[in-house]
């Protein structure tokens, strides 16, 4: 029992002195430009081209994971497309010295209700994200076009709103809209996995003449960087009421700025033949700093589909919390 007492005696004041280190190298390398309470006011002796981040804010120092953090830092904010003002210190301090000052950094959010950038798993074409976001999504499936805007809101809500358009024989592009919001009820870092609850509604417009609610759950969870996203997903419509469920299943491997990816649905309607689909995709990042990014696969029939032609499914991406669009290249 002593000895256990006294590990635990030492790998308190280790971490102390961790946290102490992190405190230190912060005042030395980033207060004069982030400032000394690190909400972004630099010193008056200070001129940078570019307003400094406020990094106590945990809206900005939630999202990225730590070795983006830890990239930034090492190799300064040119490599990443950023403020040439943001130096470079992977010459002049060791590995632990950057990895003690970002968690310092990271630290400063003293509200464990937001998401950790680390379960911002890449985005799936099928499979709704569990993680809330700031994204504007173009979509193209077959002859389908889509929209796509989502907000967040605080720590764990989003806000989203889709348009669809379909270019085909009728005169009448506007399929129709809708508006949803989901809330993430769970998440931990040391399981690497989170989970999401939210809901859909179609209202008539356009093409679609009737009032549709879909309620589904969203979860995911990181092994040996391979990530498994999945959804489960209910139906009801206006008259018809409880009308089936959609099961999907996704599973990705981040290879440098690759992530190939191969997502399943399964739409079990109420009445008529159980449908399964397979999508094979490649999800990549386009800019340096990883606020835009695209993918590019098919949607191939498996059973129930007719006629069983396989479609080209792709979309682009950019995470407007991130930085500007024409940033971070």
């Amino acid at each position: 029992m002593r000895q256990i007492l006294k590990l635990a005696a030492c790998a308190a004041l280790w971490a102390s002195s961790l946290s102490a280190q992190g405190d230190s190298l912060y005042a030395a390398w980033c207060s004069r430009c982030h400032g000394a309470d690190a909400h972004g006011a630099p010193a008056a002796s200070t001129r940078l081209e570019v307003p400094p981040a406020d990094l106590a804010s945990c809206a900005a120092s939630t999202p990225e994971t730590e070795e983006q953090w830890v990239g930034i830092v090492t190799r300064g904010g040119a490599a990443y497309g950023l403020s040439i003002d943001m130096p470079a210190y992977g010459e002049g301090a060791t590995p632990e010295q950057i990895r003690a000052v970002v968690r310092h950094v990271r630290s400063l959010c003293r509200d464990r209700g937001w998401p950790p950038g680390e379960l911002n798993f890449p985005r799936a074409f099928l499979v709704e994200k569990a993680y809330p976001e700031n994204e504007l999504v173009l979509v193209a499936h077959g002859r389908e076009q889509q929209a796509i805007y989502e907000h967040r809101i605080g720590r764990r809500l989003q806000f989203e709103a889709e348009v669809v358009a379909l270019f085909d024989s009728l005169d009448r592009p506007f399929e129709g809209g809708s508006a949803s919001l989901k809330y993430n009820v769970w998440h931990s870092l040391d399981q690497r996995a989170l989970a999401t609850l939210g809901a859909e509604v179609t209202p008539p417009l356009g093409r679609r003449d009737h009032w549709e609610v879909e309620p589904y759950i969203a979860g995911g969870i990181e092994r040996a960087r391979f990530d498994l996203q999945v959804q489960v997903v209910g139906g009801w419509e206006e008259a018809a009421g409880v009308s089936g469920a959609s099961y999907r299943v996704s599973l990705g491997r981040r290879i440098g700025r690759l992530t190939p990816r191969l997502e399943a649905g399964w739409d079990v309607p109420r009445d008529g033949p159980d449908q399964l689909a397979l999508y094979p995709q490649l999800w990549f990042r386009l800019s340096r700093l990883g606020h835009v990014a695209g993918s590019i696969g098919a949607e191939v029939p498996a059973h129930g589909i007719s006629p069983p032609r396989s479609r080209l499914i792709a979309f682009l991406l950019w995470d407007f919390g991130d930085a500007p669009l024409f940033r971070g290249w």
